[in-house]
């Protein structure tokens, strides 16, 4: 199909969302919308505007994914040669290596050339290039230099053979998934030979799908053991070796980062990036793989309960797929809970859009149960993919981080060496960070406070007052939301530099402190406003009226947030990076045709998606998400929609943003979210709070109530939300059955195969005559003690 009879096709949809759009304009006339109530309905918040402007946004993305339907057999026709032509480029190079293990490179070092006359620091003489090259060399790792099309820069390829991998994989106990085909030969043969103490008989294990629908030999992992025999039981891939391109990225970096004294080359690659030894470093994109993955991810229009995350989990590794587990599940989630909201917005606009429905105490309640229902099965599902991936465990078996410092000392268990870092200066720093987060607190506070007192002073500004609103509220509204953007951006750089001064010993101690400080400012940051407008304005009227009444202000300020979100978070997310790598062109291929520029050299054009702070942000961005749909949603019942048409609009940015726009990140694998969760828990408490406050005090629901009264109805309506989700929590198993049947699996199977340990009966041995069965029974005791 050409491209005009594409544009002819949208030419259509236009006209048929014109159409559309004529149809709400004369509906909009005939409710007499812009009449005499025009004045009283912006006073009592933009809900109704809001809802117009989410059927267009619904409109809109409801003719984007028809287009983008018809255009899916023709977008998969086009990734189908865009494989082809990858893996036909691939062969016409000449790679002995590759054609013996099956890959070639995979990570990439780049260095600034350096004049005689420049003045370097000792860091940067100390680890130069040779000396870079030479550690990696020592480390069994083999390299390839290039300069860059200017000349300018020196570009160091990476590559690991499959025999320094496996050693690397075995010593550091690496898991690696079991062929389901030959675990299960293995077991059924059983070990009746060699010494008896390491005898055991065969082993049948039915497949009863009435307790489990999992296979009893799939999802089965094992530690990496250089043993003859055990090798053909670890699953081969489309290479041809044990290893995905995820093993071997995470193999060859903790190579990089290992000790000498364990075979490693000792580089803090992050560290040397930060003295300017070198510029970047980062694994390369395998062109083949990536062109598979976005065949099978990167679909406009698929559903989030259906997005591929394991074939995201083999290219990006555990920590990135899990983010996307976590986000297609909520989406999925906020689909039955929008459509409630939606009945329940209709509910307010019948009643002249007051959020303060009799209805509304019930919605709130049922939002609560829903979160925490949702995060309950988040569990059972985060569960059930750490089997699946192998990472039940990890975190118990995590490996130093190489920027972790200490002193050198012998264990005080095993007596091997250990790197030790004093508790008593840990805990300083941990003070020092505790006071400098308070500080930032307060400080953000204050700012809160500085736009609610220009508030104040705007709403007596009668220039002001235009068409009788008061715009003096909408333009704080803005300011306060750009405000929580961008002290939110100055303190995660703060909170990123007091994380590492405190020298953590592993990435996820890491990362679990970086979450608590980020979480406690980004809360008061993000919702000080709305507890100011919910639960202060109303005791406050001489001082500083809401406009029109508070919960309709608390509405305007919730409806504004999410706008400003939706419409400046994803674009953002695709501008920066496009607008980085067009500067980035530029400089790169300055005086030279950017067409010389090497495959290589144009990932490391591409914007750098840090492996921590890169889900991070993500995860932060989803959780203060969830906190605006929930805690105030006895105000605004269209959050709910709004968050799942912001997720859905998110899941394939990010997954454009991943596959295009950015180098690929160096895989990780994780348990679980990690402190998201109890962070998501805590909102789900305090939304209880929130809301029986809202229905209590804020709304006009027990306005002819007394204060007592008021007070026992806000106590009551927690309590009863609490016990119930208190209720709902023991009911719901956290880790389904066929996880734990599958874990005990697991154990059994390695005891057998891989440590051969014998059976608990010893029948077998008696039979054998390992065993004397010949016995006398005396009639007295006759052996004194």
């Amino acid at each position: 199909m050409r491209v005009e009879e594409y544009l002819e096709q949208f030419q259509d949809y236009i006209l048929e969302t014109s159409w559309f759009a004529r149809k709400i304009e004369g509906w909009l006339k005939s409710t007499n919308v812009y009449g005499e109530d025009h004045r009283r309905l912006q006073s009592s918040g933009p809900s109704f505007v809001d809802f117009v402007v989410l059927v267009g946004l619904m409109c809109v993305l409801y003719y984007m994914m028809k287009i983008m339907q018809r255009f899916s057999d023709n977008w998969k026709k086009m990734m189908r040669e865009r494989i082809e032509k990858a893996e036909q480029a691939r062969k016409a190079v000449k790679d002995t290596f590759r054609n013996t293990y099956g890959y070639s490179w995979d990570y990439c070092m780049v260095f600034n050339i350096h004049d005689a006359q420049d003045k370097l620091k000792p860091v940067q003489e100390e680890f130069s290039l040779k000396y870079v090259i030479n550690r990696l060399a020592e480390g069994g790792l083999q390299t390839k230099l290039f300069y860059s099309v200017q000349n300018d820069e020196i570009y160091l390829k990476i590559r690991c053979p499959l025999r320094r991998l496996q050693r690397e994989a075995d010593r550091i106990n690496y898991r690696l998934l079991l062929e389901p085909t030959i675990l299960g030969n293995k077991l059924r043969e059983g070990n009746l030979k060699g010494p008896a103490e390491k005898q055991w008989k065969p082993v049948e294990v039915p497949f009863d799908t009435t307790r489990t629908p999992v296979d009893p030999y799939e999802y089965i992992y094992a530690e990496y053991k250089m043993d003859e025999h055990l090798t053909d039981m670890y699953k081969k891939y489309a290479n041809g070796t044990m290893f995905r391109g995820v093993d071997r990225l995470k193999l060859i970096a903790n190579i990089i980062g290992a000790r000498l004294n364990e075979g490693g080359c000792h580089l803090d690659v992050y560290r040397l990036i930060k003295n300017k030894c070198m510029i970047a470093f980062f694994p390369l994109h395998d062109a083949v793989e990536l062109r598979e993955l976005e065949e099978r991810w990167m679909r406009m229009c698929e559903l989030p309960w259906k997005q591929n995350v394991d074939c995201v989990k083999d290219y990006f590794g555990e920590k990135i797929a899990m983010f996307f587990l976590f986000l297609g599940h909520y989406t999925s989630w906020l689909v039955p809970a929008a459509i409630i909201g939606f009945f329940a917005w209709i509910n307010v606009a019948a009643q002249e859009n007051d959020p303060s429905t009799v209805t509304m105490p019930y919605f709130a309640a049922f939002v609560a149960l829903w979160s925490t229902v949702m995060l309950e099965y988040w569990k059972r599902k985060e569960k059930g993919r750490a089997m699946r991936w192998g990472t039940i465990g990890f975190e118990d078996e995590e490996q130093d981080r190489p920027q972790f410092e200490g002193e050198v000392i012998p264990s005080a268990i095993t007596g091997e060496n250990m790197r030790y870092f004093p508790r008593d200066q840990y805990l300083y720093r941990l003070g020092f960070s505790a006071n400098v987060i308070s500080a930032l607190v307060f400080i953000v506070i204050g700012v809160v406070a500085g736009i609610f007192a220009l508030r104040i002073s705007l709403s007596h500004m009668k220039a002001l007052n235009v068409g009788g609103m008061q715009l003096g509220s909408t333009i704080t509204a803005l300011i306060n939301a750009v405000q929580i953007q961008v002290l939110n951006a100055i303190y995660n750089e703060v909170a990123v530099a007091l994380t590492e001064y405190e020298n953590h010993r592993t990435n996820t101690e890491y990362e679990d402190s970086l979450i608590a400080k980020t979480f406690i400012f980004q809360f008061v940051n993000s919702f000080a406003s709305l507890f100011y407008i919910a639960f202060v304005k109303p005791f406050i009227p001489d001082m500083d009226p809401c406009v029109g009444q508070c919960m309709g202000e608390l509405q305007a300020s919730l409806g504004t947030i999410f706008m400003t979100r939706l419409a400046t978070g994803s674009v953002l997310k695709l501008a920066i990076p496009y607008f980085n790598q067009k500067m980035r062109v530029k400089a790169e291929t300055k005086g030279v045709d950017p067409e010389e520029l090497s495959d290589v050299e144009r990932q490391f054009i591409l914007d750098d998606y840090h492996v921590i702070l890169g889900t991070f942000a993500d995860y932060a961005n989803l959780t203060i998400q969830f906190g605006y749909a929930t805690m105030f949603i006895a105000a605004y019942p269209l959050a709910l929609i709004m968050s799942f048409v912001a997720n859905y609009v998110e899941q394939r940015v990010d997954a454009w943003r991943l596959c295009q726009q950015c180098r690929r990140p160096e895989p990780r694998s994780c348990e679980d979210i990690g402190t998201w969760f109890p962070i998501l828990e805590i909102i789900s408490f305090v939304a209880v709070l929130t809301n029986a406050g809202l229905v209590a005090f804020t709304s006009n629901n027990c306005l002819n109530y007394t204060w007592p009264a008021r007070v026992w109805i806000f106590f009551g309506m927690s309590a009863g939300v609490m016990m119930c989700k208190a209720y709902m929590g023991m009911v719901i198993p956290d880790v389904p059955e066929e996880v734990e049947i599958q874990i005990e699996r697991q154990k059994y199977y390695m005891d057998k195969v891989m440590h051969n340990v014998p059976d608990d009966d010893i029948e077998h041995l008696v039979h054998k005559g390992n065993a004397d069965n010949r016995y006398v029974v005396r009639i007295n005791d006759d052996d004194p003690l």
